[in-house]
């Protein structure tokens, strides 16, 4: 049975007596002296209850058990200075794990938030990445609650005191109709022009700021027709010409044959959904800080972008 009291200095102390096969040149190595050496290995064969060399005037050598315990406490070894990389490298924001929300079924996932998470990827392999979609009202909590460290979300109405956010991308609303839809040959639309439509619409409870939002923008009560649990579902009843529906211009990406996009005419700057990162205030972690430095960056670099197209 081993005893609590073998302790990592005796198996470095060990390994060198191994790999030397001599007390001397061992203690060397370690930058001791001979004798409290040997002393060591003597209290480990005692703590052991085996003996691990054979001595004798002239040689040194490992014993069954000694052998035994050499690959052993190589395994050892190296797993606590695996461990501890692992430990620093968590430290400096280079490992660990990242959970990170995001609201898929209103169609946040952008292409600056798949940037964001690909070079974040790339610069940092050892940290592990876990996505978690769940609801715009759960992901406020889960971020409040520590489950998750950043989030992703659509237009939140509030947020908390204790967390910061940073708007990443400004998403314009448009009409999807079915291609066969009168409306879907005009080059673009006017909401009061569509005050007599059927609309989808996705559930109050999936982002009730979205929903009431494209209540208010309207100007009408629209005739809701149908709602959906997500936003794939709504374009699928929009293809089949059950409906029109107001979605964020980045619904394109979800590919559905049969549905048009047109731009609204009659929205001021209002009339675009926002995409925001939002974070724990106080004691953000490494992990988080690298995120965050990253996201800056794609932010940044979009944003020099789109100056340098406005001023060709």
């Amino acid at each position: 049975m081993y005893s609590q009291h073998v302790e990592l200095r005796h198996l470095r102390y060990f390994l060198a007596v191994a790999q030397e096969l001599h007390f001397g040149r061992a203690a060397e190595k370690l930058q001791i002296a001979q004798p409290p050496l040997s002393q060591q290995i003597r209290q480990l064969e005692r703590t052991l209850g085996v003996q691990l060399f054979e001595r004798n005037y002239h040689t040194v050598t490992l014993t069954n058990a000694g052998q035994v315990f050499l690959e052993e406490a190589q395994r050892v070894l190296e797993q606590m200075e695996y461990a501890l990389s692992r430990v620093q490298d968590a430290q400096r924001g280079l490992a660990g794990r990242l959970d990170i929300g995001y609201v898929e079924s209103t169609s946040t996932t952008t292409t600056l938030m798949s940037d964001i998470l690909a070079i974040y990827r790339q610069r940092f392999p050892a940290v592990e990445i876990r996505l978690r979609e769940v609801t715009i009202q759960d992901q406020l909590q889960a971020i409040q609650a520590q489950q998750i460290q950043v989030v992703f979300v659509l237009s939140p109405s509030v947020i908390p005191d204790e967390l910061d956010s940073v708007v990443i991308e400004r998403i314009p609303l448009v009409a999807a109709f079915a291609q066969r839809h009168p409306l879907a040959s005009q080059a673009s639309i006017s909401l009061h022009s569509l005050s007599n439509e059927p609309f989808i619409f996705c559930q109050r409870q999936v982002s009730h700021f979205f929903y009431d939002r494209i209540i208010q923008l309207c100007g009408f009560s629209p005739r809701i027709t149908q709602e959906v649990p997500d936003i794939r579902m709504q374009l699928g009843l929009v293809a089949a010409n059950l409906g029109i529906a107001i979605v964020p211009a980045s619904a394109a990406d979800i590919r559905n044959l049969g549905i048009v996009y047109r731009p609204l005419v009659d929205l001021d700057g209002d009339g675009a959904i926002e995409t925001v990162l939002v974070w724990r205030r106080k004691d953000i972690p490494p992990l988080v800080q690298e995120f965050l430095a990253v996201a800056h960056e794609v932010l940044g670099r979009r944003t020099n972008t789109a100056t340098e197209v406005e001023e060709m």
